[in-house]
């Protein structure tokens, strides 16, 4: 090889997301609610405006041909000034911060369907949970004919992104939305590809990048970043494919932007949010790998340790941190097709590892990531009620809540498609390393399914008592 021509290596960190969904699914192939035509037209659907706004989720911005451009998304100041005149509603008791808030299902779909029959928008305490962070707890409580969620609550507001946050924590509320596309989904997580997500680059982009490279080797001519920009039009769009859930939901959008985020953190196309947090390329670039000849592919998926639950299994505790970090390695023919390598690289395992350890830090700083992890706990608990048919042992029936009536149609947003390819460069002895592209994957039925029970779960049984009648409740404090 000649001194002056250097070898490229080509890094595709491949994007793959699996997420259970539900009995009573919409099409997840062809959008879903194909009749309401956007979550900022209000319309019937009961959500009213501000449930999110043109088409943002992650501080990305997804244009009307479902290209997802990556540049940062503007704010559309009218839909955060109705967001905000919203939340002045919200009722002011939500504002208590407790470690253990409990939201009823009976009570939850009451309250859709009264708004519904008397013609009125979803409050703001509906739309986003009563301020719940995360859900901890599925309890089923048959003398009642109900089932509760419950976990971290507090009030909440607008941040300067223009996403709904914790007063106090900042970290994002679950929205209602999200739990109905993980009810109405969950089935789908047992079946075909269960509820996934993938950006990949084509067969014929990763052809086309290889006869640009054979093209450079043939006349001699050395690689330079500055022929960023003929790699990425070789390489062309990559594709978004969704299954599972609704194409044009904000739970898919959610799982497109954080494997997107996680792409550009691993590939250095952006600066990491917290300190001490190199990409894989830096990484690469300092131990001055050689010979790298597969392509690392990162991927998120479930981390949580197995469910806990008492003896007669009414009660139910998701643990753990809710999301990891994998790798492996990827090769490609001539003809661009993929296959797998045997052993993954070590620094991609250890940027992996890193991602994973440091997971809670980043999603503090990085909301799109403690969204995501809002999904898959959402995901959980969807797969925990159907799989211990809860509902039937109880005796509660949740038509709003399941999309067997119209009292609630989730918002439909822009469906993303494609991603420009975008790449970045590091020089290594006589290498180019040249990434492009990242990965999340779901199982929910595969974690409903890990369990063991645990004593001294019974205890938190006292916390379900309702105080004035509410769809919502603070837990008393001991």
């Amino acid at each position: 090889m000649s001194a002056r021509f250097a070898k490229i290596t080509l890094f595709v960190i491949a994007a793959l997301l699996v997420i259970p969904a539900a009995a009573n699914a919409q099409n997840a192939n062809n959008g879903g609610n194909n009749g309401n035509n956007n979550g900022n037209n209000g319309g019937n659907n009961g959500f009213g405006n501000g449930t999110i706004f043109s088409g943002v989720v992650g501080g990305i911005k997804i244009d009307t041909r479902g290209v997802f451009t990556g540049e940062k998304a503007k704010l559309d100041r009218t839909a955060l000034a109705r967001i905000e005149e919203g939340l002045k509603a919200t009722d002011s008791k939500i504002a208590e911060a407790t470690p253990l808030r409990m939201v009823s299902l009976r009570g939850l779909e009451q309250a859709i369907t009264r708004a519904k029959d008397e013609g009125r928008a979803l409050s703001s305490e509906i739309k986003y949970m009563a301020g719940l962070q995360r859900v901890e707890y599925v309890i089923a409580l048959e003398d009642k004919s109900d089932i509760i969620i419950a976990g971290p609550g507090e009030g909440f507001r607008l941040n300067e992104a223009g996403v709904v946050v914790g007063e106090k924590s900042g970290n994002p509320v679950i929205h209602l939305e999200d739990f109905l596309v993980a009810m109405r989904s969950v089935e789908n997580a047992r079946t075909g590809q269960g509820v996934s997500v993938s950006i990949d680059p084509t067969e014929n982009g990763i052809q086309q990048l290889q006869n640009f490279y054979g093209q450079l080797k043939r006349s001699n001519t050395p690689f330079r970043p500055e022929m960023q920009p003929l790699v990425e039009k070789a390489m062309g769009d990559q594709t978004i494919r969704l299954t599972g859930v609704p194409a044009d939901s904000r739970f898919s959008q959610v799982l497109v932007a954080a494997d997107y985020k996680m792409k550009r953190l691993g590939m250095g196309l952006e600066a990491a949010p917290i300190s001490n947090f190199p990409s894989f390329m830096e990484m690469a670039q300092k131990a001055k790998v050689r010979n790298m000849t597969a392509a690392p592919r990162f991927w998120m998926e479930c981390n949580y340790e197995p469910i806990a639950k008492n003896a007669d299994g009414s009660i139910w505790q998701i643990r753990g941190k809710g999301v990891r970090t994998l790798t492996e390695d990827s090769k490609f023919d001539g003809d661009g097709k993929r296959s797998g390598a045997k052993k993954p690289n070590r620094f991609a395992v250890k940027w992996a590892e890193m991602m994973t350890e440091r997971f809670d830090e980043l999603s503090s700083a990085e909301p799109v990531f403690r969204d995501l992890r809002n999904v898959m706990d959402l995901s959980i608990v969807a797969a925990i009620i159907s799989r211990e048919q809860l509902s039937e042992k109880v005796g509660l029936k949740t038509p709003a809540i399941l999309g067997l009536t119209n009292a609630a149609v989730v918002p439909s947003y822009t469906i993303p498609k494609v991603v420009p390819a975008q790449c970045s460069f590091v020089r290594i002895a006589q290498s180019w390393l040249v990434s492009a592209s990242g990965g999340i994957q779901l199982d929910s039925w595969g974690i409903a399914a890990n369990t063991e029970v645990l004593p001294n779960m019974d205890s938190i049984e006292a916390a379900t008592a309702t105080q004035g009648g509410s769809w919502w409740w603070n837990a008393a404090s001991n």
